[in-house]
């Protein structure tokens, strides 16, 4: 994706190295505060991520049908779910285990993070917009398999994404990585705008804004905290990185690698919000 994570030692890491991310050398602060910070997320968003599961798995049980937000739901945090937890192997490799084979499978990992994730969200922004902007249409086509078949090409297009990374590195530092977010960044900022628009003329017209309102506006609220938060700041650093640090080693250790930061908080912050919106987090569990 944007990055390509070498699988490096700690010790190796605080020396030269020619190419990588393992070069930063004294420059490491950047290295540590990724590390460090992913773990967190990886520790707090994996029990989020279970409780969210648990949640739609209990209005089934209940009878509750699914909706199609529920399915794009559902598919987002299987997909944060199994990257957050696999962040401390990803982690454990680069300090310790240097094995160069873990190593590809971590910049397939990330891919789940860096292109499934804001496509997913896409994906809900513009259920959401349906639903809200042209309530008749969405009515008159609420069948889940349209999303169902959405979700599948949303998994073949990151599975691609992240082998593409691997099998060619320098298309981590190309305009491929950017594919996704011209993709999934204006489908998010339109939809988001469109639903606010919608939702303030309702609210104009007088009374309380209709329970599924309520629910899009949860939603929409919630994907705008994730693009500001872990979309925009990517693409501001690669578009915009080398001119704040031309030397392509600071650029390495002082931003690319601590942007990753980000990202991976959008895999946390999401169920928790979701949770939040549900009233779920009363208890340390996340669930009542």
């Amino acid at each position: 994706m944007f990055l390509h994570l070498r699988s490096e030692s700690l010790a190796s890491n605080l020396s030269e190295h020619e190419d990588g991310l393992g070069h930063c050398g004294d420059m490491s602060l950047g290295i540590i505060i990724w590390a460090s910070l992913s773990t967190l997320f990886s520790l707090v968003g994996c029990p989020a991520c279970v409780a969210v599961l648990l949640e739609l798995f209990r209005r089934h049980k209940v009878g509750t049908s699914i909706t199609p937000n529920d399915v794009f739901m559902l598919n987002l945090t299987v997909m944060d779910l199994v990257f957050l937890f696999f962040i401390p192997f990803g982690l454990c490799n680069y300090i310790f285990w240097d094995i160069i084979s873990f190593g590809k499978i971590t910049n397939f990992m990330y891919s789940l993070n860096l292109a499934g994730r804001p496509l997913l969200t896409a994906c809900i922004c513009l259920d959401c917009y349906l639903a809200v902007v042209h309530p008749v249409t969405y009515r008159a086509n609420k069948s889940l398999a349209p999303r169902v078949l959405m979700a599948a090409a949303v998994w073949t297009l990151t599975a691609a994404q992240g082998s593409a990374s691997v099998v060619f590195v320098e298309l981590n530092h190309s305009a491929w990585a950017m594919l996704v977010y011209i993709i999934a960044l204006p489908v998010i900022l339109i939809c988001d705008a469109a639903i606010l628009w919608t939702l303030k003329k309702s609210y104009r017209g007088g009374g309380d804004l209709h329970p599924k309102k309520k629910k899009a506006l949860q939603v929409i609220t919630n994907s705008m905290v994730m693009t500001v938060i872990s979309y925009v700041p990517p693409v501001l650093v690669y578009v915009f990185g080398s001119l704040i640090f031309p030397d392509e080693k600071e650029y390495d250790c002082f931003l690319a690698m601590p942007i990753l930061i980000l990202p991976t908080a959008g895999s946390t912050i999401m169920p928790l919000l979701y949770l939040g919106n549900l009233g779920r987090l009363k208890s340390p569990c996340c669930l009542e």
